[in-house]
């Protein structure tokens, strides 16, 4: 009896919307999602100031701006460890395409864990496979998943966090509820937001067994899971504190009472939830059109359908998606920030899903809108059933030919030669004066610090912009204050013009090989008419001519 048994349960989990097929077609998702990204993906430093700071931190242990996202750090050195191959030929030992690498493996769990969360909510491996590759298609998710940044784990995390948690609404078994508290706690080292998404996990508790935070048995281990989550933040005193500081920690802590105003993001609270009420309705409009612009219209109506389904035959699910989209969107519709749509991508990764429940309904409304037809023609309705997958793959097959040129940063490789060019004509000693924060020389700044760090020229310093206090301590940087009156003692470079600064200064122009200029020494300072000159007398003989008076 037990072997029939065990037959069957093999029968069923090898049908076509069976268990196993379920997984497999999730893993295809994911590995067309890889394919595609690996294809994409940025191949070294930037293109972000963030994901810039985020290569250096991790490239010497640093701590990245507040709340200092711990868990990244971690992740992102044993990632800078991986052995990748010859793909690394183009630039060496590239720790910086290792992480850009990290986010193409993030973003590619997340497809796979939304393909498993569809079937869990729609029992159909086809509809799984569709709703995971309408995720994995989309443009800006796909774009972030080609260079370094927070979001490609952030995600993965937060789709792990729903399985979890409607599988154990399903099933009922503890360890599922214990994962889903771990997974969603230590989220929170990736990105704070992830407190919107609070209420989300007390809803599938209250509404599946509110028990769980009441016996003291499963009390003590969700105390205990929270706390061990919280201890990656342990890392944020004993790095700036401690052991350091290191070369890279931004709005670093000088002591004790910084510290948990560093871990709450006390520097943006000024901008969280900041814009004035009278703009929200705005916002709104224009991130919906966002939404269009990742899923097309035909998605986000699907996706409308799919929680409104939900909403009438699985309203404790539909709680997990309607108080993770209110969460996330409020969050974002209110962040006072110009690139607010980057900040969108939770959205997406939670609208998903949604997506291919109602994609399983209108599955449902055809094929029994064609049954009477297909009961006097069987050998029609296997037609009909393909021409219903043919043209969603069509859809979607032109959705990732229409957004890969949009997403390809596997050409974006300027910075890593030009650095490279540009440390190469520069002085031992060198020191570098970083523009204005809002120029594209500051970013460009960074990254010549990044490869100098990586590529063994510690020697260079970096002189930050008037009026910021520098992300990281002396010798690697400098006050601007502090190293004015000794700027004549040194080999001083620039980057960029675009610099009021420099009008006091004589700059000599950096050549590529090709003639192309690359950047400027400082070699001398002027009052008005006079030059009064940083070099050797026969150094300036030679140069004179070549000067540049900005």
């Amino acid at each position: 009896m037990k072997q029939e048994q065990k037959s069957l349960n093999n029968q069923s989990n090898w049908a076509l919307h069976g268990n196993r097929v379920a997984w497999a077609s999730a893993i295809l998702a994911a590995l067309i999602a890889f394919i595609f990204y690996s294809r994409t993906v940025h191949p070294g430093v930037g293109p972000f100031l963030d994901s810039v700071e985020y290569q250096t931190t991790v490239a010497v242990m640093g701590v990245s701006h507040p709340p200092g996202y711990p868990l990244y750090v971690f992740l992102g050195k044993l990632f800078s460890y991986i052995p990748w191959g010859d793909r690394l030929a183009q630039f060496g030992n590239n720790p910086a395409w290792r992480l850009n690498m990290m986010s193409v493996v993030f973003s590619s769990l997340t497809v796979l864990f939304t393909g498993r969360l569809v079937y869990r909510l729609t029992r159909n491996s086809v509809i799984a496979l569709l709703g995971a590759l309408t995720l994995a298609g989309a443009v800006r998710f796909w774009y972030q998943a080609t260079y370094t940044e927070l979001y490609p784990v952030y995600t993965m995390m937060i789709v792990a966090t729903f399985l979890l948690l409607t599988e154990w609404m399903e099933t009922r078994k503890p360890w599922l509820y214990y994962a889903s508290a771990a997974v969603y706690a230590l989220s929170f080292g990736v990105n704070a937001p992830a407190i919107m998404l609070l209420p989300v996990w007390l809803w599938a508790v209250l509404v599946t067994d509110y028990r769980m935070l009441t016996r003291p048995k499963s009390l003590v281990g969700t105390a205990v899971i929270v706390i061990l989550a919280a201890a990656q933040y342990l890392y944020i005193p004993w790095r700036a504190l401690v052991s350091g500081p290191p070369i890279i920690c931004n709005y670093c802590p000088q002591g004790w009472d910084e510290v948990i105003p560093f871990l709450s993001g006390q520097e943006w609270w000024g901008i969280s939830f900041g814009v004035q009420r009278q703009y929200w309705l705005q916002r709104w409009a224009d991130s919906g059109y966002q939404l269009m612009l990742q899923f097309w219209p035909t998605g986000v109506m699907l996706g409308g359908i799919g929680l409104w389904h939900l909403i009438t035959k699985q309203w404790r699910q539909a709680g997990l998606f309607l108080l993770g989209l209110i969460g996330t969107w409020y969050f974002v519709v209110t962040y006072d920030v110009v690139d607010w749509g980057d900040f969108m991508t939770p959205v997406y990764v939670i609208f998903a899903p949604l997506i291919g429940v109602g994609m399983a309904v209108v599955w449902r409304w055809l094929v029994e809108a064609t049954a009477v037809w297909a009961d006097w023609r069987q050998s029609a309705r296997p037609i009909v059933l393909a021409v219903m997958v043919i043209i969603p793959a069509g859809f979607l097959a032109a959705t990732f030919r229409n957004n890969m040129p949009l997403a390809d940063q596997s050409g974006d490789i300027i910075w890593q030669w030009w650095a490279r060019d540009m440390l190469a004509q520069m002085e031992e000693g060198a020191w570098v004066l970083t523009p204005p924060t809002a120029t594209d020389g500051f970013v460009q700044s960074w990254a010549l610090h990044y490869v100098a760090l990586t590529e063994n020229r510690p020697d260079v310093q970096m002189v930050y912009t008037p009026g910021l206090d520098t992300p990281g301590p002396a010798p690697d940087y400098l006050r601007w204050d502090e190293a004015e009156p000794e700027l004549s003692q040194h080999p001083v470079y620039v980057i960029e013009l675009n610099d009021e600064r420099l009008a006091q200064y004589a700059l000599l122009p950096i050549l590529r090989a090709d003639g192309w200029t690359i950047g400027y020494q400082i070699v001398g300072e002027r009052d008005g008419d006079m030059v009064t000159p940083w070099v050797s007398e026969t150094r300036w003989a030679e140069i004179e001519p070549l000067l540049f008076l900005p």
